[in-house]
């Protein structure tokens, strides 16, 4: 599993809890530590969305149970709305990383030949330990023009080094 397929793992998770948060009767302990799980899969345990929720307490006050004025409760909105943003976020940078792997393809298409091409990706789809990948790749691309590999070399660092 590639990193973008394994983020996009958590989405029917951030789904699922998302959900929780409108079922009764509602467990805010378990809901917190479960949820917590999910964000720090997806994102880590120092991410913003993580950190976000950590700190996040519920009010068990008899005033907020009380409260029948329609407005819903402001904590499981918040939520709600940390979770909608952490979907956006990992759709959105699987569709960031889709578009870079793109572009980094375009430029082997640019600079090798198509058989070069489906040569290395046989080895690196391969069981080989990742140090005999790399020392076949290496071969193909020693068998190369310097030129042409230099040029294949600055054309994925202007796709992938590039600041954002």
């Amino acid at each position: 599993m590639n990193p973008t397929e394994h983020k996009l793992s958590f989405l029917p998770l951030l789904e699922e809890r998302r959900k929780k948060l409108d079922q009764k009767p509602f467990d805010w302990s378990a809901w917190k530590k479960g949820t917590l799980l999910v964000l720090k899969g997806a994102f880590g345990e120092n991410s913003a969305y993580h950190k976000q929720l950590s700190q996040t307490e519920y009010e068990y006050s008899s005033w907020s149970l009380r409260d029948t004025s329609g407005s819903g409760d402001p904590v499981k909105s918040a939520c709600a709305e940390l979770l909608d943003i952490c979907m956006i976020d990992l759709k959105s940078s699987s569709f960031q990383q889709n578009s870079t792997e793109a572009l980094a393809i375009d430029s082997y298409r640019k600079f090798l030949p198509q058989a070069t091409i489906e040569e290395i990706r046989a080895i690196l789809g391969s069981d080989l330990p990742p140090f005999q990948q790399e020392e076949k790749v290496l071969n193909i691309l020693t068998g190369q023009d310097t030129s042409t590999v230099l040029r294949l070399l600055t054309s994925l660092s202007m796709v992938l080094l590039k600041a954002d």
